[in-house]
């Protein structure tokens, strides 16, 4: 059962659940590991892109692209955030509904133990119109399986280090506006439906982004073996003389690192090549 309160001002019931878990790593590692959020599609498999909306000081705006747990689609949200990594804390309030949840929003605190580790605790705060235990459910559900990765992936001493593979690499395309440019790779990529979708391609089940004028991304859901996980990115900028495009691969490998290594820098050559670089 969730407690509940009233919003002040309103007849809506604010509803209120909690978790933690212990994790075996060092308070500030992993209030870096969930606060820093470029590292989102490493940290958690579903997370497809990220991208930093609008950072002023302790304050953020966050975006977020993430296949729904049933693999039924994509789920896009934005997320304000206040960061204080002296206190090791966050606090957060998403924006726009997600499914019956009209608000949510949280603390995340990093406690540290003395034995060098840490407890997390986390406590959400959500408004719904559907039944609030039926919702409460599904966010525990979702927050343990979040707690649960938190604490593999930082209590292991690769995953987020010397697991992950980069690869990138730029060049100066003349002759074209962006506007060209964009078109021409978003033509080279497969069609889907909108700027952000996810389906099956000739790689398999993929999730296809475009963010702006300036941003295209692609995550196969079957990495190639034998890495874990495979997510390729275009970035346009419009300069003096062209059109500045960059391609990287980002990979995360368990085994055969440097087979994977070689995977990714073939990775980044091929995008340039749909990208209509030569």
């Amino acid at each position: 059962m969730t407690q509940a309160t009233v919003a002040a001002g309103t007849d809506r019931q604010v509803h209120r659940t909690r978790a933690t878990v212990d994790v075996d790593a060092p308070a500030e590692t992993v209030y870096r590991a969930l606060t820093g959020i470029e590292g989102w599609p490493v940290l958690y498999p579903w997370i497809a892109h990220t991208e930093v909306l609008r950072r002023e000081g302790a304050d953020d705006e966050v975006k977020f692209w993430a296949v729904r747990p049933d693999g039924s689609g994509l789920r896009i949200w934005t997320s304000r955030r206040t960061l204080d990594p002296t206190a090791l804390r966050m606090v957060f309030e998403q924006r726009g509904s997600v499914g019956p949840i009209s608000r949510l929003g949280g603390t995340w605190d990093f406690v540290p133990r003395p034995d060098g580790g840490c407890r997390v605790e986390s406590g959400h705060w959500f408004t719904t119109d559907a039944d609030p235990d039926e919702t409460a459910g599904e966010l525990d559900r979702h927050g343990a399986l979040q707690m649960r990765t938190l604490k593999s992936q930082t209590e292991s001493a690769t995953s987020l280090t010397t697991d992950v593979i980069r690869a990138k690499s730029e060049v100066l395309v003349t002759g074209g506006s962006l506007a060209e440019v964009r078109a021409r790779l978003l033509a080279a990529l497969p069609a889907g439906d909108g700027d952000a979708w996810f389906g099956e391609t000739s790689e398999g089940p993929t999730v296809q982004i475009a963010h702006g004028d300036h941003v295209l991304v692609q995550k196969l859901l079957s990495p190639p073996e034998p890495a874990d996980l495979y997510r390729r990115r275009w970035q346009l900028r419009e300069e003096a003389g062209g059109v500045r495009v960059g391609a990287d691969v980002l990979a995360v490998a368990t085994r055969e690192h440097e087979r994977v290594r070689r995977l990714a820098e073939a990775g980044v050559r091929d995008a340039l090549a749909t990208a209509g670089v030569r």
